[in-house]
């Protein structure tokens, strides 16, 4: 230990060396040079880190789990709102289905619905009428155009169709289509003229009686026949309007008798216009034979009722041929004496 000379009191003072390294490991430390303790290692310090951060989850996912148990147990559906009603109301999945069933109950059993309910609103600007409806079933048969109002010819004035009953010489004949079918032959100028002159004032008159919506035609016959063509071409039925009548009034003053009598053509002519009513006149020379009769009805096929009247001298004498056509097809007959005809003035 070296003295130190500077002491005051002359004291030896121990002088520490520190370049003596055995002394130097002997001498106490300084408060300062204590080094300080250690904390918590890291590691230590992580693994409490993870595993308080694993409890977390563990406590997490079993909230979860206990959330989808209790959300499993409750009925899910859609809530609708209606809006519109006065107060909000909410219809459940199950208010659904119970109207759902009943709409389909009421599709099953519908109830009747009335006439009101078929009828469309009204629009604005019209009033409800109470005027029944028209044009329906045989109401709507009877107003449309028969296939006939196709044919060339004059155009019907009224409703086509209908019936009408029209007579020549007394003899009856209801229907909508009438031909008229005349023996010109020369016996008919016989007596003056008389036949033939009688004969066409029945047929005019009948023909005056039929409406703008019947149908005629006009068969002027001897050994060939004659009939009204109007339009030329192909001959058919013709509409009674007055234009038609004036022309054929025409037609008919314009006939004079001649010739031999052939009954068969004029009639089957007749017959293939499909009227439903025939006027037969004729002075019944020859009549018919059986096997004209049989054909006759045969081409009948349309059942055209076939009115006869039958020009004579005197009492009827000779063949019923004239009368059994008629009777056969459901027809009139009659029998005029021609000295006893009577002519209009």
């Amino acid at each position: 230990m070296a003295v130190n000379p500077n002491s005051p009191n002359g004291d030896q003072a121990p002088v520490i060396r520190p370049d003596s390294p055995d002394e130097s490991l002997k001498q106490p430390a300084s408060q300062s040079q204590i080094t300080p303790k250690r904390g918590l290692p890291a590691w230590f310090l992580s693994l409490l880190l993870h595993t308080l951060i694993f409890v977390v989850l563990i406590l997490a996912f079993a909230s979860v789990q206990r959330g989808v148990e209790d959300a499993s147990e409750r009925n899910a559906g859609i809530v609708l709102v209606n809006a519109e009603a006065q107060q909000t109301e909410y219809l459940s999945e199950g208010d659904l289905a119970e109207a759902a069933a009943a709409e389909s109950q009421q599709a099953q059993n519908p109830s009747p619905v009335t006439a009101s309910e078929q009828l469309p609103p009204d629009l604005p600007g019209m009033e409800a009428g109470e005027s029944q409806l028209s044009g329906t079933g045989e109401d709507l048969a009877m107003t449309l155009p028969g296939a006939d109002s196709l044919i060339t010819g004059a155009p019907a004035t009224g409703d086509v169709g209908g019936q009408v009953t029209t007579e020549v010489f007394g003899v009856e004949g209801t229907g909508n289509k009438f031909v008229y079918v005349f023996d010109r032959s020369a016996s008919m100028e016989g007596y003056q003229g008389r036949p033939l002159m009688a004969a066409k004032q029945q047929l005019l008159k009948s023909l005056e009686s039929l409406g703008a919506n019947h149908q005629f035609q006009i068969i002027f016959y001897n050994d060939r026949t004659r009939i009204f063509n109007p339009f030329g071409g192909v001959p058919e039925i013709l509409f009674a309007d007055d234009r038609m009548k004036e022309q054929a009034a025409d037609f008919v003053q314009s006939i004079r008798g001649d010739r031999g009598t052939d009954h068969m053509n004029a009639l089957n002519e007749a017959l293939q216009l499909g009227p439903d009513v025939i006027f037969l006149l004729t002075d019944a020379e020859g009549g018919f034979t059986e096997a004209e009769l049989s054909a006759l009805s045969r081409r009948n096929r349309r059942a055209t009722v076939i009115n006869a009247i039958e020009f004579g001298v005197g009492n009827r004498s000779g063949s019923r041929s004239i009368e059994r056509l008629a009777r056969d097809s459901g027809g009139g007959y009659v029998y005029k004496n021609i000295l006893t005809l009577r002519l209009d003035q």
